[in-house]
């Protein structure tokens, strides 16, 4: 955990607004934990706000719908605005304008992947989910969490680590999700989070384009910038007869973004694997996965974390 201290005279933090916002192509772990954690702020006084970068996917308007929170505002740009960042801290994922932004927080649980002119209040821990680490303080300070915040946050945690399937997972996130499964009475947590992750599964009617970008972020590592979009399916027949148009929708945004190349990570909740489709230059997964790329696709057995079992291999591939 890396924490430095910025010191902000009371007054000045209470009379102006503060956004926390999470990463663009917003998921139900940066919708929620923002949400969460503009209402901790908010019982210290301050006026916090919470926002989103993008529009929400499937699975976050079903947990909002069920625990009837409201949806956060849209912000187009974070330029000029004092901000809380929630669930990454890359300047390539965060909103537009935050070279512009006045940051004074960051909550995450990613690797570190930036560095500031000066000191801000900054915690990062190895968790399943930034929704675990909100709880945490939420519990640590005796904050009364009301039945919708417990609701959500336990989504956010059982979407984030895949129903504890993921890798990412840890025993607090375990621990934490119960604590928040009794508060928001939900009795079987796995068939919940079963129910969660349906709704994400669900993409009739979404373009390739969209879900391609419904969980995207671009990653810059040295020299090569590239992009990983995840989709979580209770099943992958259905989506594998979208290949062709996947891979066109892949192109399009890859050149747009300008990136080396993109991965779209298509996950098998039951089976715990993932199939891999790669557009642009294929070699760096090929080197990562010491595998073959045929017709720009390869499984990956036992791959459920973009963040911790993709991510990573990558990295060690380019460098």
């Amino acid at each position: 955990m890396l924490t430095i201290t910025i010191f902000i005279t009371i007054e000045h933090m209470i009379k102006e607004k503060i956004y926390v916002i999470g990463h663009k192509s917003p998921d139900t772990d940066t919708v929620c934990s923002a949400i969460a954690y503009a209402e901790f702020l908010k019982k210290k006084k301050l006026n916090a706000i919470s926002a989103i970068a993008g529009e929400i996917n499937s699975e976050t308007k079903f947990v909002l719908d069920y625990f009837k929170i409201k949806k956060p505002s849209k912000l187009e740009s974070i330029k000029g605005k004092r901000v809380v960042l929630v669930d990454h801290n890359e300047a390539a994922q965060s909103p537009d304008g935050v070279e512009e932004a006045e940051i004074i927080e960051i909550l995450d649980h990613h690797k570190i992947g930036r560095t500031f002119d000066r000191p801000i209040n900054f915690q990062t821990k190895p968790l399943g989910s930034t929704s675990t680490l909100v709880a945490q303080r939420m519990l640590a300070d005796k904050f009364k969490i009301t039945r919708p915040l417990a609701g959500i946050l336990l989504s956010a945690i059982l979407s984030d680590t895949v129903i504890f399937k993921s890798s990412t997972t840890t025993p607090e996130d375990i621990k934490i999700a119960k604590a928040l499964a009794s508060i928001a009475k939900i009795k079987n947590i796995k068939e919940f989070g079963i129910e969660v992750k349906k709704k994400k599964s669900d993409l009739r009617g979404l373009s390739a384009e969209k879900i391609v970008c419904s969980d995207f972020k671009i990653f810059q590592e040295g020299e090569v910038k590239f992009g990983i979009g995840q989709v979580e399916m209770v099943d992958l027949t259905e989506i594998k007869k979208r290949k062709t148009e996947l891979l066109s929708a892949m192109e399009k945004v890859m050149l747009g973004e300008k990136a080396v190349f993109l991965i779209l990570m298509m996950t098998d909740i039951m089976n715990e694997g993932s199939e891999l489709l790669v557009s642009g230059d294929a070699s760096y997964l090929a080197k990562a996965l010491k595998k073959d790329i045929k017709d720009n696709s390869v499984y990956a057995k036992g791959m459920m974390s973009r963040k911790k079992d993709l991510v990573p291999l990558l990295v060690g591939a380019i460098n």
